[in-house]
């Protein structure tokens, strides 16, 4: 088994922790309308996908992911 350890994070690893979780924030506040019976989630997908590129200008960490 395998022992636990608490990582320590430094004052920048924090400010890039807020920033991800405003970025989230953000994007759960902006899809909450389009949430609707009968909506499929690659539609809600594909909206926060347009949202957090060209309106965000960021990059979403899932991008290529499997």
């Amino acid at each position: 088994m395998r022992a636990s350890t608490v990582t320590i994070k430094t004052e920048q690893d924090l400010e890039k922790l807020r920033v991800s979780g405003r970025l989230a924030a953000q994007v759960l506040e902006m899809i909450g309308e389009y949430v609707k019976p009968g909506v499929t989630t690659e539609y809600l997908d594909n909206i926060c996908n347009d949202y957090i590129v060209n309106t965000l200008k960021v990059i979403p960490a899932n991008v290529g992911y499997h």
